[in-house]
């Protein structure tokens, strides 16, 4: 399931696998955001760009596998669906063949290749099971790092909560704070994500690189 060769071997760490999360319905939209095109690309390539400087490995977590076949990404399809974003994470675990997974939203786009190196890059040095990192509005699940050992833990969750955020509580994950992951990504635009309509034409000008539009920041 190797992705896009081309891109340097010697940053990508051998430990972690790339998982992106295709999402759910996409009510607001309409249409399914993760083939939304952004500067003549799909969303989700624009993640799998990212993180493919960063692992080995690298496939879409998906429900709708023959929609999302035109992406060319390696696909898995979720173990269970309509479990949301947990459920998710669980399926990467399930067929990561390596220690560690570094998880993704493919509404994600203006993700900094510079943050997943070094999110996947400490996965021989953590003491917890999952790296996360902490914005000004609060932790950020993706991206994150999350041990394959946490599997039978997000099973057992999965049969009482389905939030993230009520998962990464109980799991207590180490935390980047913002003078650690600003090093990687100042602005914060890995954790901008696409929830409203108007939210791509912010990120259609940062991606054309308009001098007097910055990169969209964290919230």
């Amino acid at each position: 399931m190797t992705i896009l060769p081309e891109s340097d071997s010697r940053r990508r760490s051998p430990e972690v696998t790339g998982a992106i999360l295709a999402g759910g319905d996409s009510r607001r939209w309409g249409r399914d955001k993760v083939t939304l095109r952004l500067d003549g690309q799909p969303l989700a390539r624009w993640v799998a760009e990212a993180l493919r400087q960063a692992v080995a490995d690298l496939w879409l977590v998906t429900n709708h596998p023959q929609t999302h076949l035109a992406l060319g990404l390696p696909l898995v399809t979720d173990l269970v669906p309509h479990q949301g974003p947990v459920g998710g994470l669980a399926t990467a675990l399930f067929y990561a063949r390596t220690p560690w997974v570094l998880l993704a939203s493919a509404d994600t786009p203006s993700l900094a290749p510079e943050l997943a190196i070094a999110l996947a890059g400490a996965a021989g040095q953590l003491s917890r099971p999952a790296l996360v990192c902490r914005s000004e509005q609060g932790l950020q699940p993706f991206p994150g790092l999350y041990a394959t050992r946490l599997l039978p833990r997000v099973q057992d969750f999965l049969q009482e909560n389905r939030s993230f955020m009520a998962f990464l509580e109980r799991v207590r994950p180490q935390v980047w704070e913002r003078e650690i992951w600003r090093t990687f990504d100042p602005t914060g635009a890995s954790f901008f994500n696409l929830n409203q309509p108007e939210d791509l034409a912010r990120l259609e000008a940062w991606a054309a690189g308009r001098q007097e539009t910055q990169a969209p920041a964290a919230r």
